[in-house]
C-alpha cells in the first residue's frame, strides 16, 4: 500500500480538507510570479513599438508632411483637417486643385491668390523617404537645387544634370512654386529621363499652391527646406534669385540662414560660370568664405595704372563678395593717377584705400626686405592677399579663376588626401625665367596629353618659386612669411647658419623673394600656376631639373634644406605643432649675444622683481593699518555697545525702586483713607482687614484701650501689647 504523504496545514482549507490543486498556494505563486515577470516585457515591447512607429514610418499620417506655423493655423492631424468647400478636396496624389468658379472674381485687377488656410504637402515625403535610405553612406555630398518659376527651374534642371553627370556630388531639384504640372510631365520636357541624368527631383509644393497667398508660400518653402535638411542634410541650397517672386528671396534667405546651410545665389546667366558644375558638396559648402584683398603698389608714372583698375573694374565677380582694393601712392604720382582714383567707385567708396606716402621709396620694392610684406597682413584664416603690378591688365575672368581655385584646390573633398597647406598661392601668370634667371617654358614639363584631341594646355601646374605680377597669396602662409623674415633679419638666430638653398638664384631675384623661397624651401610649399583654362587634375613638377617628380621627392628636398640650415644646433627640431610658428626652422640665437640678452632680462628681472619687493612692503603695510584700524573700531563698538547695557541696567533699576516707592505711598494713602471713614469700635474688636487678617497702623498712636486688640508695628515688627 502506497504511503500517503501528510498534507502541510497550507495545503488544508479552514475545515482540515485538502485544497483543490488549482489552489494551493505554491503553484498559485508560481503563476502569479510568471504573469508579474512577463507583464513588462510586454509594456517595454509595446513602447518601443510605438516610439518606432512614431519617429520612422509615415502610416499613420499617410505620408503627409504639415507645414510649420501657429497651432490657430495649422492643423497637427491630417485627418482634423476641414475640408474648404470652395476649393473643394485636394487629389491624394497631386497637388492641383479645381477651383469652385464662385471663387472667380469679376474684376481682373483682383489678386487670384487668396488661400491662407493649412498647408500640406502630398508629395514631399515619398521621394524624402527613399534618399533617407542610403543618406549615411553619401553624408556631405548633397546638393540642392531650389526653384519656384518654371523658367528658372528649367534653367536649374540643365545644371543640376550636368553637375550630376560628373557624379562628385547626390543633386537634387525641389519645386516649390505655384505651378501644377506634373513631375512627370517637367522631366520629360526638360530631358531629364536620359540615362546621364541622375537628379532627384522632390515635388515640395503645397496644397492649394495656385491660389495660394504670398505669405502661405513663403511659410510652405521653409517648412519644405527644414523637411529636407531632417532627412537628407543637404551641404548647401542653390536658387537663382532674379527670376524669383520676394517671397521666395525673402524665406530662401532666412530659412538658409536658421539652419546653417550655405546659399548659393547663381548669377542671372549661368553659362558664365562653366566651372560651377565641377565643384563637389564640400567646395560649393565653403562659397562664402573666400576673402580677398587687392594690394597695388603704384610708380611714380605708371600711367598703365589707369589701364589696370579699369580692368579690375570691367571683370566678372558673378554673385561672390566684392574684394577689397589698397592703392599705395608714391608723393610723386602723376596728378592725373590721382584725379582718377579721386572719381574711381569701384568696388565701392567704403572699399577702396589709399595709402599715401609721405617720403618717396629709397629703393625698389624689389630691393627692400620688409617694405613689400610689410603691405600686407592677413585678419583671418580664410583671408588671402592679390599682390598686382600696376604695369598689367588682367582678364575679365581673372576673378572667376581665382575663386574656382580657392574652392578646388582649398576645400574640396578630393583634396583632403593632400597637405591643407601645400599650396601657398595662386599665379595669374605664368613666371617669365626660373630662378637661375634661365627662360621659363611650360611646355618642357607640361607632359604630352594620352591623346592627340587632348590639349595640354588645360592643365595647372604647381611651381615652387613665386612671382610678383599678379600673385594671390594666402592669408596663413603670408603670416608665416612674416615670422619668418622677423627671425631671419635677427642675427641672434642667423650667424653662422648657411641658407643658400639647391636652387641657384640669379641676381636680379628680389631681397624679399629670395627668403620667401628659403621658406618655402624649408616647408616644401608650392604656387599653383594656370595652364590658361583651369581643370580637374594636378601635377607637381620640378622646373629646375626639367624632369617630372612627386610630393615625396619635394618633401625630401624640405627635409635636406632643413637639416642643412639645422645643422649647428644638431640637425631636425621636432615640430611643435603650432600653425603660426617658424621655431622649428631655427636654431636658438648667438650664444654671445643670447648671455647678453639672458643678462639684460636678469637686470630687468632684478629691478622688475626690486619693485615688486617693495609693492609688496607698501601693500603690507597698508593692510596692517587697515587691520588695527578695524580692530580699534571694533573695540569701541564693543565699548559702547557695553555702555549702553549697563545705561539700560541702571535705568530699569532705578525705574523699578521709583515703582516701589510710588506703591508704598499708595498703599500708606490708602489705609489713613480708610481710618479716617472707618474708625475702631472697642465692643466689636479690632479692626479687620479685607482678607480677614487685623489690620495694620503703622506708627499711629492708638487709645490705651485699643493696645490690647490691635497690633502695632514698630520698626517692622507687629507687636501685640497684649498676648492671647
Amino acid at each position: 500500500m502506497a504511503t500517503r504523504t501528510p498534507l502541510s496545514y497550507r495545503d488544508k482549507d479552514d475545515f482540515g480538507r485538502p485544497k483543490p490543486p488549482s489552489l494551493q498556494t505554491d503553484q498559485w505563486r508560481s503563476t502569479l510570479r510568471f504573469r508579474r515577470k512577463r507583464r513588462p516585457i510586454f509594456i517595454v515591447i509595446a513602447i518601443c513599438a510605438i516610439l518606432y512607429l512614431f519617429f520612422h514610418s509615415k502610416w499613420w499620417n499617410d505620408g503627409l508632411l504639415l507645414a510649420d506655423g501657429p497651432v490657430s493655423d495649422h492643423a497637427t492631424n491630417p485627418a482634423a483637417i476641414p475640408k474648404d468647400s470652395k476649393f473643394g478636396s485636394a487629389p491624394p496624389s497631386h497637388n492641383a486643385v479645381k477651383v469652385d468658379p464662385s471663387m472667380k472674381s469679376a474684376d481682373p485687377n483682383a489678386s487670384k491668390f487668396i488661400y491662407n488656410g493649412p498647408i500640406r504637402f502630398l508629395g514631399l515625403y515619398e521621394t524624402l523617404a527613399k534618399v533617407q535610405s542610403f543618406n549615411s553612406k553619401l553624408r556631405n555630398r548633397h546638393v540642392v537645387f531650389v526653384a519656384a518659376n518654371m523658367n528658372t527651374a528649367s534653367i536649374l534642371a540643365g545644371v543640376a544634370c550636368e553637375m550630376s553627370v560628373a557624379k562628385k556630388n547626390v543633386v537634387h531639384l525641389a519645386l516649390v512654386g505655384r505651378n501644377e504640372l506634373s513631375i512627370e510631365f517637367f522631366r520629360k520636357a526638360n530631358g531629364m529621363n536620359s540615362d546621364g541624368c541622375g537628379v532627384i527631383i522632390h515635388d515640395a509644393r503645397p496644397d492649394y499652391a495656385s491660389v495660394s497667398t504670398d505669405d502661405r508660400m513663403g511659410l510652405s518653402l521653409k517648412s519644405s527646406l527644414k523637411y529636407i535638411r531632417e532627412y537628407i542634410t543637404p551641404t548647401v541650397f542653390v536658387s537663382d534669385m532674379d527670376r524669383e517672386d520676394l517671397w521666395f528671396q525673402k524665406s530662401i534667405v532666412q530659412k538658409s540662414k536658421d539652419l546653417g546651410i550655405t546659399h548659393i545665389k547663381l548669377p542671372h546667366d549661368v553659362s558664365t560660370i562653366p566651372w560651377f558644375q565641377k565643384l563637389d558638396a564640400v567646395s560649393l559648402g565653403a562659397w562664402d568664405k573666400p576673402l580677398i584683398d587687392i594690394v597695388i603698389h603704384a610708380d611714380s608714372h605708371s600711367g598703365q595704372l589707369i589701364r589696370l583698375l579699369k580692368s579690375l573694374k570691367n571683370a566678372d565677380y558673378f554673385t561672390a563678395s566684392l574684394p577689397r582694393l589698397y592703392i599705395d601712392l608714391n608723393p610723386d604720382t602723376d596728378s592725373t593717377i590721382r584725379d582718377f582714383i579721386n572719381g574711381f567707385n569701384w568696388p565701392s567708396k567704403d572699399r577702396i584705400f589709399i595709402r599715401h606716402r609721405i617720403t618717396p621709396r629709397s629703393t625698389s620694392l624689389d630691393e627692400d626686405q620688409t617694405e613689400f610684406v610689410e603691405s600686407f597682413y592677413p585678419n583671418g584664416k580664410e583671408s588671402a592677399v592679390l599682390f598686382l603690378s600696376p604695369n598689367i591688365e588682367l582678364s575679365p575672368f581673372y576673378f572667376q579663376f581665382l575663386f574656382y581655385s580657392i574652392l578646388e584646390y582649398k576645400h574640396s573633398n578630393a583634396q583632403f588626401a593632400l597637405d591643407s597647406s601645400l599650396i601657398y598661392g595662386i599665379s595669374l601668370d605664368a613666371p617669365l625665367s626660373r630662378v637661375d634667371g634661365k627662360p621659363f617654358d611650360p611646355s618642357v614639363i607640361v607632359p604630352s596629353p594620352p591623346s592627340e584631341n587632348e590639349d595640354r594646355y588645360l592643365t595647372p601646374y604647381l611651381y615652387a618659386a613665386p612671382t610678383t605680377h599678379a600673385t594671390l597669396f594666402f592669408g596663413n602662409h603670408w603670416r608665416l612669411l612674416h615670422l619668418y623674415i622677423a627671425r631671419r633679419l635677427d642675427q641672434a638666430y642667423t650667424k653662422g647658419v648657411d641658407y643658400t638653398i639647391p636652387a641657384t638664384l640669379s641676381k636680379s631675384f628680389p631681397q624679399w623673394n629670395k627668403h620667401f623661397l628659403e621658406l618655402l624651401t624649408a616647408g616644401g610649399y608650392l604656387m599653383l600656376y594656370p595652364n590658361f583654362d583651369p581643370a580637374d587634375s594636378l601635377a607637381v613638377y620640378h622646373t629646375e631639373a626639367e624632369s617630372k617628380t612627386d610630393l615625396d621627392k619635394l618633401l625630401d628636398t624640405a627635409k635636406e634644406y632643413k637639416e642643412k640650415i639645422l645643422k649647428k644646433c644638431g640637425g631636425l627640431k621636432k615640430d611643435d605643432g603650432v600653425e603660426d610658428s617658424v621655431d622649428d626652422l631655427f636654431c636658438d640665437g648667438d650664444e654671445g649675444i643670447k648671455e647678453k640678452q639672458r643678462l639684460e632680462r636678469l637686470d630687468a628681472g632684478k629691478v622688475e622683481r626690486a619693485a615688486e619687493k617693495e609693492r609688496t612692503k607698501e601693500e603690507e603695510a597698508r593692510k596692517l593699518k587697515e587691520e588695527k584700524e578695524k580692530v580699534l573700531q571694533s573695540e569701541k563698538l564693543i565699548r559702547e555697545k557695553e555702555r549702553k547695557r549697563l545705561d539700560k541696567i541702571k535705568s530699569d533699576q532705578d525705574q523699578r525702586k521709583s515703582n516701589q516707592e510710588a506703591a508704598k505711598v499708595g498703599k500708606s494713602n490708602t489705609a489713613r483713607e480708610e481710618e479716617r471713614h472707618e474708625a475702631p469700635n472697642p465692643k466689636k474688636g479690632p479692626a479687620k482687614a479685607v482678607d480677614g487678617r487685623p489690620r495694620i497702623i503703622p506708627h499711629k498712636i492708638v487709645s490705651l484701650d485699643d493696645l490690647d486688640n490691635v497690633p502695632v508695628e514698630v520698626n517692622g515688627e507687629q507687636i501685640n501689647a497684649k498676648a492671647n
